[in-house]
């Protein structure tokens, strides 16, 4: 009988956790609450503003996202009170820095447009379409920041502050965690300008004035594109800090090189019969621009984990 009694040791190790996530979860919804300019219930129930709830929604999905990766590698094995400090600490911090990523989503991604005004007033599909994206790919290579216990490898002597171990290593890897967060912020970021670069027509005017949904889950499809094979990096075991950076440039140019080919393959294989451009461009096809996205996620998850 003993695996019972196993059993509901983890169980109960299991609930805490659980409690944990919801206390997580319920404090990103309050402070998002809070820092939105307008009462969110009235904009979801009474305005049935679906830009707005697609926005939430990715912003919700990446703060489970964050936890369940956190929650899965907690750290070094002190016992249930450490596991619950970093994870705590990490979570919270990983909720911080998901706001912070929206805020450079909005600014450098969906530059030149006004994203409050095309979700609250306009109720733009397609701007709401690339913040679901958007922010879910930040959550990806932000989890993989916060995942395990870099901080004691990175400094396994510690810095000699005088706290407690625990809070020490917690310190150390939040620091270095933020730091890969802006790396893979940036790559982000100049991955749009390159995206821009060789799609058939102009981003800013499919997802503004037109508000082309097409666009939009075809442009959210490439950013978890670059989200994941970004991530790769952050992954992997870790060594040192040059190198971990220098896997993320790696990863960086990898993925510059394999989203377009991946694009032009969904053009030429998934819809033969047609192309890319008139389809979401000119016919504003819903299918085809989801079929791209599925077709660059897809193929860089395979990448992800078979590369």
């Amino acid at each position: 009988m003993d695996f019972v009694w196993k059993y509901l040791s983890l169980l109960g190790k299991d609930l805490v956790f659980f409690l944990l996530g919801f206390l997580v979860f319920y404090i990103g919804k309050k402070v998002k609450d809070w820092l939105e300019p307008r009462k969110l219930d009235e904009e979801l129930v009474r305005s049935d503003n679906g830009a707005l709830a697609l926005s939430l929604s990715g912003y919700y999905l990446g703060i489970i996202i964050l936890f369940i990766t956190i929650v899965s590698h907690p750290g070094d094995g002190t016992g249930l009170i450490g596991d619950v400090i970093q994870v705590s600490a990490y979570s919270l911090l990983g909720v911080v820095l998901l706001l912070v990523s929206q805020w450079l989503n909005d600014a450098f991604i969906l530059r030149g447009i006004d994203a409050q005004e095309e979700v609250y007033e306009n109720k733009n599909l397609a701007v709401g379409t690339v913040l679901f994206g958007g922010t879910i790919a930040s959550s990806f290579f932000i989890a993989a920041a916060l995942n395990g216990d870099i901080g004691s490898k990175v400094f396994p002597g510690g810095l000699g502050l005088s706290i407690s171990p625990i809070w020490e290593r917690t310190l150390i890897g939040a620091i270095l965690s933020v730091v890969f967060f802006l790396i893979g912020q940036l790559g982000m970021i100049l991955f749009t300008f390159y995206y821009q670069l060789w799609i058939p027509y102009k981003l800013k005017d499919e997802l503004e004035s037109k508000q082309n949904l097409a666009a939009g889950i075809a442009f959210a499809g490439a950013l978890l594109a670059i989200g994941i094979l970004l991530t790769r990096a952050l992954f992997r075991e870790f060594d040192s800090i040059m190198q971990t950076g220098i896997l993320l440039l790696l990863d960086l140019c990898f993925a510059f090189l394999v989203i377009p080919v991946l694009h032009f393959f969904a053009g030429r294989v998934i819809l033969s019969g047609s192309t890319l451009k008139h389809e979401i461009a000119e016919d504003q096809n819903f299918g085809a621009g989801l079929l791209e996205a599925v077709v660059l996620v897809s193929f860089s998850a395979i990448i992800f984990f078979a590369v």
